[in-house]
């Protein structure tokens, strides 16, 4: 294969390759009203602590970490292999829905998420009895900060030698299982950018200008870049929305102001005949 080490005209020019005035305003915004729901949900969690916060909390702050990066990575010269953080991206999206979809249960499945490590150990006989014995004391500390209706199902939980794939089985499946019970494109996007992470021919090279020309350099991608950043966009503005309707932060108006006068006249061709709405609100929940 000739991998092609002479820099082009254009590449000459950079890095970085900044992106455009409206994709840094999208990209900017989302931050921001992220950050608008983590303070609300601060708050909130000073003065109702509650076990779902640290989880969402956790997950949020990935996301955030995530989407700037994916940034950083298309300004570099290196968009293609942000098709593989934006999966990771839908991952932290389902992995919040898993606590979220069912309200009632947001408390107990917060737990499930922050112990699965040492819950999947606890019973295991090729660990130590001091190992176990450390991370049944975990469990059980984190048992003793959840609501009285979650602690018998909890308390259950130390005793299950079932192996599982995901922390949030047997409730749901899988990602897919979790994704089929939203409105609108997110199974769609969890198909397109499956392949990035699985080192599929077709899925390595989605976010690729010119996949067919081997060439290991940094480029420019004026094409695909868009489409990162706006994928980039729309999944943390969903996790954000998804954080602000389970604590109760009532910064929706953030939501719907991004998502129709901001993200929507950009969404590019990730979304071309896909429709847009808020995968999970308040009916949808009840």
């Amino acid at each position: 294969m000739n991998h092609n080490l002479q820099m082009s005209e254009s590449e000459k020019k950079g890095p970085p390759w900044p992106i455009n005035v409206e994709l840094q305003k999208l990209h900017g915004i989302v931050i921001h009203y992220s950050i608008k729901v983590q303070e609300a949900a601060t708050r909130l969690d000073a003065d109702r602590p509650h076990v779902s916060y640290h989880a969402l909390a956790n997950l949020h702050m990935r996301a955030i970490i995530i989407h700037r990066s994916i940034r950083e990575l298309c300004e570099a010269g290196w968009t293609p292999v942000t098709g593989i953080l934006i999966r990771t991206l839908l991952d932290i999206y389902v992995n919040c829905l898993a606590i979220a979809i069912v309200p009632e249960d947001s408390e107990f499945m917060a737990f499930r998420f922050l112990l699965a490590f040492p819950l999947s150990r606890v019973n295991d006989s090729t660990l130590s009895k001091e190992t176990r014995q450390a991370h049944r004391e975990e469990i059980e500390a984190a048992i003793s900060r959840l609501p009285s209706k979650d602690t018998a199902r909890a308390i259950a939980l130390i005793a299950d030698i079932t192996r599982k794939s995901y922390w949030y089985q047997p409730e749901f499946s899988s990602p897919s299982d979790l994704l089929k019970r939203t409105k609108g494109d997110m199974p769609f996007l969890y198909r397109t950018f499956s392949g990035s992470t699985h080192g599929g021919v077709v899925g390595l090279a989605l976010l690729d200008d010119d996949p067919d020309t081997p060439n290991i350099n940094p480029r420019q991608h004026p094409r695909q870049t868009p489409i990162s950043i706006v994928a980039s966009s729309r999944l943390l503005l969903e996790v954000t929305f998804l954080r602000d309707q389970i604590e109760g932060t009532q910064e929706n108006v953030g939501y719907y102001f991004i998502k129709d006068k901001v993200l929507l006249p950009l969404k590019g061709n990730a979304w071309e005949e896909q429709e847009m709405e808020p995968p999970l609100d308040a009916a949808a929940q009840g």
